[in-house]
């Protein structure tokens, strides 16, 4: 099992937080995968499906799409499982589909609903030049970035400018102050909190519940991590129970699991090297 990651082509680095290639030759493979950013994926080999927050199970088509999470999935790998993906930062899922990302919270769909049939073809190109070897991963990368480039949408300043704002306030503390959001927000609060929907996926609450249990659990399954640092997250729920539940809720296993053998691809989403939803994973 190898997860590779690349850095993001300058030009889409706005909206590709980084792009990733995950291999494994295993038949099957059954794991969680935390709550993340949208992501868009390019099945090369194999097959999988996965199950969000105990909805009906769906296959995970040769170009999907996966809104922002607010709850861990459970995934099947049939392989040898070959996945390329690029994490899209909120600013990255609206510009380039043109959809809002709360309607896509939680959701795996073909890509062609957001992108149309172009990314059929463009998929079963890629697939077929990696499987006969006519084309390496930086070549098929290259591909899809000029895909994506063509399709940008504009975004207004002023959302641009919120994005960052809430990027900052949910990595400024573990429990960071909602009001104090808005107040930084050149805008009304009801016109915030619509625009914080459509780039985050949900409200200012369940998105700092949601990364607060993420660098948590981050921390948790970081070798180098120092008591100190463990306690210091740790400090950050109501008590015990409530740390179970919500690292549960959003990585997909409680703390006590996450060093069991059947949570090793859990751990590489987990780990600080591919852990770079926003700012809060950066240091």
């Amino acid at each position: 099992m190898k997860f590779t990651q690349f850095v993001s082509p300058a030009a889409l680095a706005p909206f590709v937080t980084h792009v990733f290639f995950f291999r494994s030759e295993e038949l099957r493979l059954t794991d969680q995968m935390p709550a993340t950013l949208g992501q868009l994926l390019f099945l090369l080999k194999g097959s999988a499906n996965l199950q969000i927050q105990g909805e009906p199970t769906v296959p995970v088509h040769q170009a999907a799409i996966i809104g922002p999470g607010l709850g861990a999935a459970e995934f099947t790998f049939n392989g040898p499982f070959y996945n390329l993906g690029f994490a899209l930062s909120p600013l990255g899922f609206v510009a380039l589909t043109g959809q809002p990302a709360n309607q896509y919270a939680d959701r795996a769909v073909p890509a062609s609903e957001l992108f149309g049939p172009e990314i059929e073809t463009l998929a079963q190109a890629i697939t077929a030049g990696y499987a006969d070897g006519t084309m390496r991963l930086s070549q098929i990368v290259d591909e899809v970035t000029c895909f994506l480039l063509a399709r940008l949408r504009p975004i207004p300043n002023s959302h641009v400018q919120m994005i960052k704002t809430v990027n900052r306030w949910v990595s400024s503390d573990f429990y960071p102050d909602i009001d104090q959001l808005y107040s930084k927000i050149d805008m009304s609060r009801s016109t915030a909190a619509r625009l914080i929907k459509r780039y985050f996926g949900c409200a200012p609450k369940p998105l700092m519940r949601k990364y607060r249990a993420l660098r948590a659990a981050t921390v948790m399954v970081d070798p180098t991590a120092t008591a100190e640092m463990r306690s210091q997250f740790e400090s950050a729920f109501y008590d015990q129970p409530h740390m179970i539940r919500e690292i549960r809720q959003f990585a997909g296993r409680t703390p006590g699991m996450l060093d069991s053998n059947n949570a090793k691809v859990m751990r590489l989403w987990l780990s600080k090297e591919s852990c770079r939803d926003i700012e809060s994973f950066l240091g």
